[in-house]
């Protein structure tokens, strides 16, 4: 009788353990499915002319759109994870920047839109992508005057890009840094959309995060706590960084970015915006004050 019962417990034990690693891996996957949107849309669907250049990058490349101007001054736009720079939401940024006389180059990071395959490290690898594109327009175009918006993935990859700046690029001046809802913890913005977005509620979805961080390491060759390592690991960013959060953002909370505003150092300044609730979304909330800030940075 004892047999019977300890085999249906162990029965039960291994059920469970696959149970626990199967919805850790769901969360893991989640985190690293780059699945997207095809957009077709360009700068000229606006009434901007641009040239679409594609860069090489170690065995890959990189697809850009340089929109040019009479100014001196170009800002690289880096989009969101999952997305990509012929989103409607980057072309409205794009219109932006090119109303303001500001010349652009958008790009697509590695595994997104129309560039090739590469190493996906939510931003730490990525800043090649960023190094890339600046060596080349600055040995190709003579440009010298930059600036950097970023979204999301975009803005973290941005305070990267800018802790090396000059490290990696040459004869290049970097005005300042415009990074809107930049992470800091990245496996607690992955159990909030887990307990957002299914049936699991966050309990549960915080009760996965050792498996998730053992699967990530193990299949992906991936550790959530590298991106606040490389935060922690570099020093203070030299260049005049604007950190943007909306309020209420339901995926990034604002309380990471402030978080990232203390490490990035004196340089570093924080804007929130309360009357947005939508994660990117602080230019609809308030746009006069959006263009102050972006006035005042790439000026």
């Amino acid at each position: 009788m004892n047999l019977l019962k300890n085999k249906k417990i162990l029965i039960a034990l291994v059920f469970f353990v696959i149970l626990y690693f199967l919805l850790s891996f769901a969360v893991a996957f989640t985190a690293f499915s780059i699945g997207e949107e095809t957009y077709k849309f360009s700068p000229s669907d606006f009434g901007i002319s641009y040239e679409e250049i594609q860069i090489e990058l170690d065995n890959s490349y990189i697809s850009t759109w340089w929109v040019p101007s009479s100014s001196d001054v170009t800002v690289i736009m880096l989009h969101g994870l999952r997305s990509q720079k012929a989103s409607p939401e980057m072309l409205e940024k794009i219109k932006m920047f090119n109303d303001k006389g500001l010349s652009v180059i958008a790009i697509d990071f590695r595994n997104h839109g129309l560039s090739g395959q590469g190493n996906f490290t939510f931003g730490i690898d990525e800043i090649n992508d960023v190094y890339t594109t600046v060596n080349y327009f600055y040995e190709n175009k003579g440009l010298k005057s930059f600036g950097i918006w970023g979204f999301s993935y975009g803005a973290t990859t941005a305070l990267f890009s800018g802790l090396e700046f000059y490290n990696q690029t040459s004869n290049v001046e970097l005005l300042g840094i415009f990074a809107e809802s930049p992470y800091l913890d990245l496996l607690e913005v992955f159990t909030d959309q887990v307990a957002y977005r299914t049936p699991l509620n966050k309990t549960l979805a915080n009760f996965l995060k050792p498996g998730t961080i053992f699967l990530t390491n193990l299949v992906f060759d991936f550790n959530f706590n590298s991106i606040k390592k490389t935060f922690g690991n570099k020093n203070e960013i030299s260049f005049p960084t604007v950190v943007v959060s909306c309020a209420n953002d339901e995926i990034v909370p604002a309380s990471q970015s402030r978080k990232i505003v203390e490490i990035l150092g004196l340089n570093a300044t924080y804007e929130e915006f309360n009357s947005c609730n939508s994660h990117g979304r602080s230019f609809n909330s308030d746009p006069e004050r959006y263009h102050k800030i972006l006035e005042n940075l790439f000026k």
